[in-house]
């Protein structure tokens, strides 16, 4: 490896997250939700780290399951969070015993009409305010219905997803959970209800099975409030120096001269840019991390390059470590500047990214 911009990730910590997870909800089982490729940490990877303790897991797509299932993950249930897009994938969900949500009249219908061996497993999803995916009032209750009566149809678990359990002051929440518990089968089946935020600070919405995400990858699922001491960061994110380069007063730096040098100064290239996942959106004085020492960006993030501001950092020399996330640098203050959330930045990382698992 030459050019070594690299993630570093620890799937230890991605475990003790995940059991983290299970002891605020000691009543529920945990569904690891390790799609987009385990939010870019690697899904394999990560599902094998939790495979001995994961209760399931939630995928986006069944190509996600099916290349799980060919890295040997094939014990543990995997969940079709957004069900099938066509028809004919219900041959591979009875093939790998899959369990797919069932968001539409469109997925209702090729469930029922499928010519199938043995029943699928589903999560009914109800849309309870999220306004996106599942069935809204007496729709549910019409699918429950026949899904009840089908041959095709094994156990069932009923689903929400809320739309603002990251914002502590909203009672969209609370709506939410009331909208569930109002339904008709809301007591008669197992209920999915938690994502990572509502784990955290939403105790009520603990039922059968809760969904950790985000906070599997140690990134706290709310803006303002942080967890250092329970959520551990499981990725570090790190690059080195290229270039070190002593500038005068006045002179600008980077694409369009963003940054003007406010006095003589020394500014470090940093080989990592928007190709590899940092985000072009950071501004000025976003964080990194260098010899012990934060530092900030100075200048608009290029495709392969950042520039960086050197004063007061000992002994820069070519070939030093610069974090820009990890443990020195959290994920979410490095997206606040970015005007972005982490979730986006771990799932934009590319292939020019090198993965190192410890």
């Amino acid at each position: 490896m030459a050019r070594k911009c690299t993630a570093s990730i620890n799937l230890s910590a991605i475990k003790k997250n995940y059991l983290y997870a299970k002891s605020l909800a000691p009543n529920s089982k945990a569904i690891a939700i390790i799609k987009a490729d385990a939010y870019g940490h690697g899904a394999i990877e990560v599902a094998k780290e939790l495979n001995e303790v994961a209760d399931a897991y939630g995928v986006a797509c069944i190509e996600e399951a099916i290349e799980l299932i060919n890295s040997g993950i094939d014990k543990t249930p995997i969940l079709l969070l957004e069900g099938v897009f066509e028809k004919s994938e219900l041959v591979l969900v009875e093939k790998h015993s899959l369990i797919v949500a069932v968001c539409n009249s469109i997925q209702l219908q090729w469930l029922l009409d499928a010519d199938l061996n043995r029943p699928i497993d589903v999560f009914v999803k109800y849309d309870s305010g999220m306004g996106r995916l599942g069935f809204q009032d007496d729709s549910f209750i019409q699918a429950i219905n026949l899904l009840e009566k089908s041959n095709n149809i094994g156990e069932i678990t009923l689903m929400t997803h809320f739309s603002s359990a990251d914002d502590l002051s909203s009672t969209l929440t609370t709506k939410q959970i009331s909208n569930f518990d109002n339904t008709l089968y809301a007591k008669k089946y197992p209920v999915s209800l938690a994502n990572s935020a509502a784990i955290l600070k939403w105790s009520d919405s603990h039922r059968d099975y809760v969904r950790p995400g985000i906070m599997l990858y140690g990134s706290s699922p709310f803006p303002e409030i942080k967890y250092p001491k329970n959520l551990i960061p499981a990725m570090t994110l790190s690059s080195v120096l290229i270039s070190i380069k002593n500038l005068k007063k006045g002179q600008g730096i980077g694409y369009g001269s963003r940054f003007i040098c406010p006095y003589d100064m020394q500014i470090g290239v940093v080989a990592i840019g928007y190709a590899d996942c940092y985000p072009r959106s950071a501004i000025d004085g976003t964080p990194v991390f260098i010899n012990g020492v934060k530092s900030k960006i100075a200048g608009r993030v290029s495709m392969d390059m950042i520039t960086i501001d050197l004063t007061g950092i000992p002994n820069p020399k070519i070939g030093d470590c610069v974090e820009l996330f990890g443990e020195n640098i959290s994920v979410d203050e490095v997206a606040k500047y970015c005007n972005t959330i982490s979730y986006e930045i771990f799932s934009k990382i590319t292939k020019r990214v090198y993965r190192s698992y410890v």
